[in-house]
């Protein structure tokens, strides 16, 4: 468990925003076109908090290991073609398909650098809490089980006033974990109870992050 020291000053925020924007403007789109299959999406900030972690964790991760290079998903696509589609609704094949192939991303960051290319899952959890080791994350199963990455990397994002995402306190980086360990967790199912009384609204595997997540230096060398 390690704190990321990355500056985020208000820029960061206001693309994260636009960056929400967007997503929800491909996801109404991919719903008019009959292609919206986002399951495991459950809350908006998803995307804002998202966007603000991948961009913390590159400079971690460049900054760190400046032997390997970093590249998000979105970097592949013509994001200004995108948005002249969203813009002009552009039913046509090639511009739902372009659409679809950059919205249901089969990763998140590339690591370059090393003797093969990393594929890593980001998953980011919203708290005002400081995370500890007792604690559990809830790894949606249907992102689990769909392959393209070697590894998933948890982080905490901790505000002082859960209900206004710009009051970043710090971001906690548990560590990264990979398929072969989500999958022998446990699994609670969609209506169930989680330890905290709260209703699990998909099916999610029960991470522990006392055992589940290792340190990226085991990995990134």
């Amino acid at each position: 468990m390690e704190k990321i020291n990355v500056d985020i000053d208000i820029s960061i925020f206001q693309k994260a925003k636009h960056f929400e924007n967007f997503r929800e403007d491909c996801k109404q789109y991919l719903t008019e076109a009959g292609l919206n299959w986002d399951k495991f999406t459950i809350v908006s900030h998803d995307s804002f908090i998202g966007y603000i972690t991948e961009y913390a964790i590159s400079k971690y991760i460049k900054n760190k290991f400046p032997h390997v290079s970093v590249e998000t998903w979105e970097r592949q696509f013509d994001i200004k073609e995108i948005i002249r589609i969203l813009k002009d609704n552009d039913q046509s094949e090639v511009s739902k398909e372009l659409v679809k192939t950059y919205f249901y991303d089969k990763w998140d960051l590339k690591i370059d650098g090393l003797k093969i290319s990393l594929l890593s899952d980001v998953k980011t959890a919203l708290t005002a809490l400081e995370p500890n080791n007792n604690w559990n994350f809830m790894y949606p199963v249907v992102q689990a089980n769909k392959g393209g990455k070697d590894i998933m990397i948890l982080v905490y994002y901790v505000v002082n006033d859960i209900k206004d995402l710009k009051t970043l306190k710090s971001m906690i980086l548990i560590g990264y974990t990979n398929e072969e360990t989500i999958k022998k967790c446990a699994i609670i199912k969609a209506g169930e109870k989680t330890r905290f009384g709260t209703i699990s609204q998909i099916d999610n595997y029960v991470t522990q992050l006392s055992k589940d997540y290792f340190n990226l230096n085991e990995i990134i060398k």
